[in-house]
């Protein structure tokens, strides 16, 4: 079971619930599945979940005609994927359509430390012709594939079973279904659909997904937050049965496993991650509440976690209202309570066992003693002076190239006269700095000397303004890359991964637009007011139409697999096939989208909460629908936005 194949799973589900009416006649899925499921998500209602989207403003956008080309073509795209490489069942999504009539949910099984299995459960009450239809369509497919059927019954419901031959690189397996009581179960693994089976007997067992601990914790901490709203989805994950999952079909890689040393330093104490999704609600376009189980040593007096998963503090309080110095023209605003001394302190065996050595004092040390280094203390000069809030902005540089997106880190400082210092005394020794003046604040740059030059830019992007002529366009490739940068301003420690973002923070700190005075700010600072909880380690605010830009952008011009964005190194985490040193190829053709200007009228401003629980970390979000002006024109924020990035371009 390779990585993209359950990626496609999980969209194979939305496919399930796209043209179905509800019913609910069988039973809950969680029930029926074992409690070695490391993956699940679930649609309880695929009518209501289906009409909700449709309301949305990106249901709008997935049925607005400039959309029609590139939904038509990856439709296609999925349905070539899904019968060329997972073909598990015989059959195409089309064939699936119309199927299911209830609750339809999908697990990622992990039954032995060597296999994983898959299971799909769907209620088919009322759609006996479809399912009819599709059962027969499943054996003539897998006639064709020289599969060899066979049937058993299993405590009076008939087992039907393919033996599919060895085919290219593909080994023989085996494929099952069997439909009893309404339910349509199939499953690559036989043992699990049999126990699969067993449990629609109605008898309570305790080894189901739903009598496992940490999924019972987030189901009802979820419940809990949501009230009196029925969740529309549901999903369940086991962070490492899931890696482990996926690393099943996957060459060894050599050197450092992070996932063995994340278990020998205690991230298992996270057992599992999960929650609920509503589309179209009164409020909001979408709103979830997530809830991260890790409850540790709750023995009173014990330190909760172990080893370097003591780093794991997040101390609830405070405000999170934008400072001053935070621009109002960027993509993404995170702000977040972290005690960074015991993060600092924890972080020494992690270190250590990554690198294969015990090199984190020494390392100080070094840098306390060498007469060719700075000779400061870290511990007594810097991570002392260090407060306990972590800010982070992005944005985006246009036009898009995989290396647009701009952060930048800030935490706060207890003197910022004595950290600028010891930053100037680091800084000095580093033959890789210069030092710069901007808007009055000493900034030091870190050039980088290993940069590829020229920077890799996107042809034909919609973004490339007409008035660019070749001469600029030649000037712009002779560019240097933009360096880091790290500054002591405004009450904070700032490392930028561009210089550039950090210039515009100190420049436009007098005179130019806050994130505070942002209507849309204002808008999800409101709703996030009615949603928190009394006590938050952290919020954060996403223009979405921005934030989404660059993955857009990249996807449409055949560079999403070069992107070097955190929402594109995701993607193609899910969407790689794991060899090192190499690139995948771009799965989805986005040629067929329309421009972004027309895609980012249907992306409104997100929001989130966090808050620190004694078992885990409640995070409640949601997405605002987009404001648009009487007259049809796109809403001040967009209007700014827009500019800003327009002038940089030119630039």
């Amino acid at each position: 079971m390779t990585r993209f194949c359950w990626t496609s799973c999980a969209s194979l589900l939305v496919v399930l619930t796209s043209q179905v009416a509800s019913y609910g006649a069988t039973p809950a899925s969680e029930t029926l599945l074992p409690n070695t499921t490391k993956a699940y998500v679930s649609v309880a209602n695929v009518e209501e979940f289906q009409a909700a989207f449709d309301k949305t403003q990106m249901g709008q956008l997935a049925n607005d005609p400039a959309m029609k080309p590139f939904v038509d073509d990856l439709k296609r795209q999925l349905t070539e994927q899904w019968t060329k490489t997972h073909e598990k069942l015989g059959i195409g999504w089309e064939d699936l359509e119309g199927v299911p009539s209830g609750e339809v949910a999908m697990a990622l099984l992990l039954p032995s430390e060597t296999k994983d299995a898959v299971v799909v459960l769907a209620d088919v009450t009322g759609r006996d012709a479809k399912t009819t239809e599709l059962l027969k369509k499943i054996d003539d497919n897998m006639g064709t594939r020289k599969a060899v059927k066979s049937e058993r019954a299993v405590r009076g419901t008939n087992l039907v079973i393919y033996n599919i031959p060895k085919r290219e690189d593909i080994p023989e397996r085996q494929v099952g279904y069997f439909v009893k009581d309404n339910l349509l179960a199939a499953s690559d693994d036989l043992a699990v659909l049999e126990s699969v089976l067993i449990r629609t007997e109605g008898a309570k067992q305790d080894d189901t997904l739903a009598t496992l601990s940490a999924y019972d914790a987030i189901m009802k901490r979820c419940q809990q937050a949501a009230g009196e709203m029925k969740p529309q989805a549901r999903w369940f994950l086991e962070p490492f049965g899931y890696a482990d999952a996926m690393r099943l079909d996957q060459p060894k890689k050599r050197g450092t496993d992070m996932l063995k040393i994340l278990r020998t330093e205690g991230f298992t104490a996270i057992q599992g991650v999960g929650g609920f999704v509503n589309l179209a609600t009164d409020k909001y376009e979408l709103v979830h509440r997530t809830f991260i189980h890790a409850p540790g040593n709750q023995a009173e007096g014990a330190e909760r976690f172990e080893l370097s998963a003591r780093m794991l503090k997040f101390p609830n309080g405070g405000e999170f209202t934008p400072p001053a110095w935070v621009p109002r023209d960027l993509a993404s605003y995170i702000a977040v309570n972290v005690d960074t001394k015991n993060a600092f302190e924890n972080s020494k065996t992690l270190v250590n066992q990554v690198v294969g050595d015990e090199v984190f004092e020494d390392v100080l040390e070094s840098i306390k003693t060498d007469e060719n280094g700075p000779m400061i203390d870290i511990r007594k000069d810097l991570i002392a002076y260090l407060g306990d809030r972590i800010t982070v902005i992005s944005d985006l540089q246009v036009p898009i190239t995989p290396k647009s997106e701009r952060l930048l880190i800030a935490v706060d400082t207890k003197d910022e006269k004595h950290l600028a210092e010891v930053i100037r005394d680091w800084m000095e020794t580093d033959p890789d700095t210069r030092k710069r003046e901007i808007a009055g604040h000493v900034v030091w740059e870190i050039v980088d000397e290993q940069a590829e030059l020229p920077m890799i830019t996107i042809e034909n992007s919609p973004l490339d303004r007409p008035s660019v002529d070749e001469e600029m366009e030649e000037e712009e490739e002779r560019a240097l890359p933009p360096n880091s940068a790290v500054t002591v301003a405004h009450g904070y420690l700032m490392v930028a991964t561009h210089i550039d973002i950090l210039t515009k923070v100190l420049t436009e700190f007098e005179n130019g637009p806050k994130l505070v005075d942002s209507a849309d700010y204002k808008r999800v600072a409101q709703n996030l007011a009615g949603i928190a909880q009394p006590e938050q380690f952290g919020q954060a605010f996403t223009r979405t139409d921005e934030a989404y830009r660059g993955t857009y952008e990249l996807l449409r011009t055949g560079k999403m697999p070069e992107s070097e964005s955190m929402m594109g190194k995701l993607l193609n985490s899910l969407m790689g096939e794991q060899k090192e040193g190499v690139l995948r190829p771009q799965r989805l053709d986005g040629s067929k989208l329309p421009e972004y200007d027309m895609v980012r009228r249907y992306l409104g401003p997100a929001g989130m909460t966090m808050t620190t629980e004694p078992t885990g970390w409640l995070l409640t979000g949601f997405t605002l629908t987009k404001e648009v002006e009487p007259s049809g024109a796109p809403a001040e924020d967009e209007r700014l936005t827009s500019g800003a990035n327009a002038e940089t371009n030119v630039k």
